[in-house]
């Protein structure tokens, strides 16, 4: 299932590979985060997150002329861990949506499957002009 790392290490990869998005993009990518009250300590499969806003930055702005934001938030309920990751929805010429290969989302749903024994979830929604990925596990230390 991969190592597992501590929530707090996974949100420090995360936060360098955005740091190096921002030299590729400059002013064209902005990420807001709200993960300050998740149990940092609680232990998660290792590049869960940071695959997530690899993929919110390069399907949602890299294509962007004007880029724009990606948010991250995230919140713990009832031993149930939640990070959303959300960013702009592009639409082609057609007006329909851009569509990545879903190899990273695959890959991590089988992990949190194997991991969690059913217990974790990666959600995705389409609305209001954003795509959003929700990624769902138990708090486990």
């Amino acid at each position: 299932a991969g190592r597992m790392l501590r929530l707090s290490e996974e949100i420090e990869l995360t936060r360098i590979y955005q740091r190096i998005e921002m030299h590729r993009l400059g002013d064209r990518l902005h990420v807001d985060w709200d993960v300050d009250t998740l149990p940092m300590d609680a232990l998660i499969p290792g590049l869960t997150v940071q695959p997530l806003l690899e993929n919110a930055i390069y399907h949602g702005i890299e294509p962007l002329d004007d880029g724009g934001t990606v948010t991250v938030r995230g919140r713990a309920e009832n031993g149930i861990i939640a990070i959303e990751i959300s960013n702009p929805l592009r639409r082609d010429a057609e007006g329909s949506a851009h569509r990545g290969q879903g190899m990273a989302m695959q890959n991590i749903r089988d992990r949190l499957r194997i991991t969690f024994d059913g217990k974790g979830s990666l959600e995705t929604d389409e609305s209001d002009g954003a795509w959003r990925v929700t990624l769902r596990l138990p708090e486990t230390q």
